[in-house]
């Protein structure tokens, strides 16, 4: 049988290559490097690495349990390459791929498969790369990869999608245009060497796109294709593929369907001029107006690129020191004096010969007026580790954290696999048989160290100051930030030039959590558990336990939720709750590092119940961890000081999250006026005003009253270690704690709309420059039972790439449009969220017609689509757990919410399996469009006039629709709330000697 013939089957049938014996063709097409591949302890899978004679190399990897496949291109070509008249251009290529291919003409071909097949695709542009990836059910991979190829064998780049993702791409920029990081980020780059790429607008817009090239007689998709043609090259490409295939068949399904991308040939680009910062870049501060309240110093430094050391991590070494945050570290000392609340540390490479370390703090008001002192603080601190360093037990004890990381680490995501795998594999001077060990610590380069603190020198840094009270005299280009360029005060330099030593400084001392002890006992021929154990109940609450069968790793789980009645009892307690959390975490915050240093993790987080606390990571130090955790809990007493700068914190933070872009201000609004005991940003604004030290003082006593709690205890934890456990946890029980029996069923419950009624709510956004306006639809179907979150599950499968498809892609709304369902407490709904520069009674009559036209195809879709969409998403509900955390998740959820139906994906998989056409055609007419439909739609409205949109509604319907909400709080007054989840089931108390 001829190479072609076979080929043409293998396209055919993706089945057949399994079949045949494909091994005898390997020479001809695909050159295997026959690598050994360093591996976690428990890394069951297979890997490969391939090149094609059109020098394209690829990393195949075959894991025969995986649920879901996954592929990820990655192009050595970015927005760097953009050509300088056209800024964004690269991005607008990553775009354009998605827009049908020769052999799938249609634009949203790809797509659609993915979605009918439980999967999805995203892309991004970076500097120097551009990164394609997607997920699917396992055995469609070859369907997905034959599309996939498309993108680099034959994109179309039609005219009309090309002119579609012009505003699509404009939209994507609008959406960044008020965000502090995408605009602090472009100053950062323009005011750079402007003979280096770094200074271009990566993203492009309508200006640059279209306008620009308009004006200078370009036609925008002939510079497209040149781009396209000049740079997207098969030896500048790596593949990285996922799924439970042999190697085999999946080197030649890479052969025949990529080995058809063009080689070029193409080297690497060299910049004409390397230096990214020049001298008259450096020794200066960048005064810089942000859109939010917000306080920061960042200082940057040019330092050695270290990129080709990757074995011995000097970066990392030096972020893990000055990031740290216990005793005697940078942080500790700016807190102690009130000057700081946060801060980060970190080294990257930007391009070859160009990499910096930036320190980034985020002040207090006094830490602002103190900006001097702060910038001599870091020198003093760096001026430290120049005396004391290098010191190799640091790098030893890094090493055997990242080597216990690597020896046990888990599974994730295939998507984030493949991607992150693909755009490694460009660093040609990692030997591909280290490609998944990068992390660990190999060689120790002492001398290294020394020259990278060298280069942090006053005379190589730079300093970005950002505050609304500074002074500006300029406007940034793209995003119209203001700011102001002034040299270092010769104060400043004095200070910094000799820093001197300070006393409150030394190294770290030796991390007391990093685990010795990986012992776990596997048993073989164990069938895991699919829920766990009740070990426990009492009038104080139940103990929940798993003893890890499924991934035999050396970690653990605790999981302790508190319901504490008095945490959420008004708006008052709810604030001063949020307050006392902080201020708790603040101080256990020297605890929390060192373990997280270990990978170990503590955390308190406060509820709609009450307060959680969850500590993880590896189980040889778990309960002395835990141990010490509830110590701090308990011995804890406030600091008015401390009281004073976080209260202004949790100010500063709401109010910026009232200039978030809008869609992600959503949740909290519809959250304030479908749920009961929930409040908007300006409604706890009001609150925190008026909060005093004394009143959080007088609080605090109160918090653990009436407590009842669960725990679930799930890893490489003994049965005594989980009553041990339990036991602990009484530590914070009051001496007077008062038993109240209701307390286990205190939880939220959500509003149930009448039968008919849409209601709606409208409000302006804070930004009065944000373009965007938001709208979120949600049809509220009724009060929830499984067999309704089923329907309301599929249905959401089958409108998710059709919305998209029309709303977003065809329509050109805006950026962000997505549909989902939104199962509050005790209600279920669908809801279509989109994010646009259209009015939002625009959005509304768009999603309304929507609605309509998908009504008319699920009448229409064939019985075969209709079973693909059931299959997709019952796969997507049965696939199984990657890791633990995964695992531990689903049974916390459970627990959390009360009903303990911890075989909610199975039971909704069988239930979805025996919906019909019929019965969905009928949930859409008499739930979604039918005159008893239910209705809260949510407009968050740009302030900024949007011309002739009203004009264009063309209904017979007056839009915006539904009964306008004046009080928030007078609507929910006139509303009931929906019963709570009920257990599932009885669970009997567990007895391990039974067995």
């Amino acid at each position: 049988m001829s190479i072609a013939l076979l080929s043409s089957l293998l396209i055919k049938n993706t089945r057949l290559a399994s079949q045949i014996n494909i091994r005898t063709m390997t020479a001809a097409s695909y050159k295997n490097h026959n690598l050994s591949f360093q591996k976690p302890d428990l890394d069951e899978r297979s890997y490969r690495f391939i090149e094609l004679p059109n020098k394209l190399k690829a990393l195949l990897i075959t894991d025969p349990k995986t649920d879901k496949a996954a592929a990820s291109l990655d192009v050595n070509i970015g927005s760097f390459n953009d050509p300088e008249p056209l800024p964004g251009l690269a991005h607008f290529c990553e775009h354009l791929l998605f827009m049908g291919s020769r052999k799938f003409p249609d634009e949203n071909d790809y797509s659609s498969f993915l979605s009918k097949h439980g999967g999805h695709s995203n892309a991004y542009t970076g500097s120097s790369n551009t990164n394609y990836f997607f997920e699917i059910n396992a055995e469609h991979l070859f369907g997905a990869l034959d599309r996939f190829s498309g993108f680099f064998t034959g994109p179309l780049f039609n005219k009309n999608a090309t002119d579609k993702e012009i505003n699509a791409v404009d939209s994507e920029n609008k959406k960044n245009l008020q965000n502090d990081l995408w605009r602090i980020y472009q100053l950062d780059k323009s005011l750079s060497n402007l003979k280096h790429p770094y200074h271009k607008f990566s993203t492009g817009n309508i200006q640059t796109l279209k306008q620009l090239p308009e004006s200078q007689g370009l036609n925008i998709r002939d510079e497209l294709l040149k781009f396209y043609d000049d740079s997207y090259s098969a030896n500048l490409m790596k593949l990285c593929i996922i799924g439970r295939e042999d190697l085999d068949t999946l080197a030649q399904w890479t052969a025949d369907l990529f080995n058809d991308v063009k080689n070029k040939d193409k080297p690497l680009p060299v910049f004409q001029d390397p230096i990214l910062l020049k001298e008259q870049h450096l020794q200066r501060i960048i005064q810089v107006e942000p859109v939010k309240e917000l306080r920061k110093l960042d200082i940057e430094f040019c330092v050695p690129d270290y990129e080709k050391h990757w074995q011995s991590k000097i970066p990392h070494i030096l972020s893990h020191l000055i990031g740290h945050e216990g005793n005697g570290s940078l942080l500790s000392h700016l807190k102690t004096l009130g000057w700081a609340n946060e801060l980060s540390a970190g080294g990257h490479t930007v391009s070859e010969n160009n990499a910096f370390f930036s320190i980034a703090i985020e002040l207090t008001q006094k830490g602002l007026a103190h900006y001097k002192d702060v910038t001599h603080l870091i020198f003093q601190y760096i001026e430290m580790l120049r005396h004391s360093l290098p010191q190799e037990w640091i790098y030893l004890e890094l090493q055997n954290i990242n080597k216990a990381n690597f020896k046990f680490k888990q599974n994730g995501n295939p998507s984030n696999t493949v991607s992150s795998l693909s755009k490694m594999l460009e660093k040609e001077y990692i030997p591909v048989g280290d490609i998944l060990a990068t992390n660990l610590f190999t060689k120790y380069e002492p001398e290294l160290i020394t020259k990278y603190l060298e280069m942090m020198t006053f005379d190589n840094s730079r300093i970005t100051l950002i505050s609304k009270d500074l002074e500006t005299d300029s406007f940034e280009k793209w995003y119209g930030t203001k700011y102001k360029v002034i040299e270092y005060p010769a104060d400043l330099i004095a200070k910094i030039t000799s820093p001197g030593l300070n006393p409150n400084f030394h190294l770290p001392r030796p991390n007391e959590f990093i685990a010795n002890n990986f012992q776990v006992t596997k048993l073989e021929n164990v069938t895991p558990l699919e829920e766990p154990h009740l070990l426990k109940e009492t009038e104080l609450g139940k103990l929940w336990y798993k003893k890890d069968d499924r991934f035999w790793q050396p970690r653990g789980h605790i999981y302790i939720s508190f319901k504490l009645p008095h945490t959420h009892l008004s708006l008052l307690n709810s604030m001063l709750t949020t307050l006392y959390v902080q201020l708790i975490n603040d101080s256990l915050k020297d605890l929390q590092y060192d373990a997280s240093c270990a990978n170990l993790h503590a955390s308190l987080t406060k509820t709609n119940q009450g307060l959680d606390i969850t500590v993880s990571g590896f189980n040889d130090k778990l309960i002395i961890l835990l141990t010490r955790f509830l110590q701090g809990i308990k011995s804890f007493k406030p600091n008015s000081d401390r009281f004073q700068i976080f209260k202004d914190k949790t100010i500063q933070h709401l109010q910026n999250s009232l200039y978030e872009v809008p869609y992600s201000q959503m949740s909290t609004l519809y959250n304030s006026l479908i749920n009961e005991r929930t409040w908007t940003t300006t409604e706890k604004l009001s609150a925190l005003d008026k909060i005093s030290y004394d009143q959080l003082l007088t609080f605090i006593p109160t918090i653990f009253e009436e407590l009842y709690f669960e725990s679930l205890i799930h890893g490489n934890l003994k049965y005594d270690e989980a009553m041990e456990i339990d036991s602990l946890v009484k530590l914070l029980l009051t001496e007077n704690n008062i038993l109240n029996l209701q307390i286990q069923n205190d939880k939220l419950r959500s509003y149930i709309l009448p039968k008919g009624k849409t209601f709606r709510y409208e409000t302006d956004l804070k930004d009065p420059k944000n373009v965007n306006s938001c709208i979120q639809h949600v049809t509220q179907i009724d009060i929830y039972s499984e067999e309704l979150s089923a329907k309301c599950a599929l249905f959401a499968q089958m409108i998710h790439e059709p919305c998209f498809d029309t709303l977003r892609t065809k329509e050109q709304l805006g950026y962000v449009v997505f549909s989902s369902t939104l199962n509050n407490h005790g209600t279920a709904n669908i809801r279509i969220l989109v994010q646009s520069e259209k009015s939002t009674p625009y959005l509304e009559w768009r999603i309304d017609n929507f609605y309509k036209i998908f009504g008319k195809s699920l009448k229409t879709m064939s019985e075969d689509t209709f079973v693909k969409h059931k299959d997709a998403l019952c796969k997507s509900l049965l696939q199984k757990y990657k890791n633990m955390n995964e695992e531990s998740a689903r049974y916390t959820s459970a627990i959390y919410l009360g009903d303990y139906n911890f075989l909610h994906r199975h039971r909704k998989a069988a239930l979805v399996e025996k919906l019909t056409k019929d019965q969905m055609i009928s949930f859409f007419e008499e739930n979604i469009i039918g005159k008893e439909a239910s209705k809260l739609i949510v407009h968050l409205q740009s302030q900024v006039e949007v011309d002739g949109v009203e004009s264009m509604i063309d209904s017979e319907v007056e839009y915006p629709t539904g009964e306008i909400i004046e009080n928030i709080g007078e609507f929910k007054s006139q509303l009931l709330v929906a019963p709570l989840r009920q257990p599932i089931k009885k669970f009997e108390i567990y007895d391990p000697k039974l067995e």
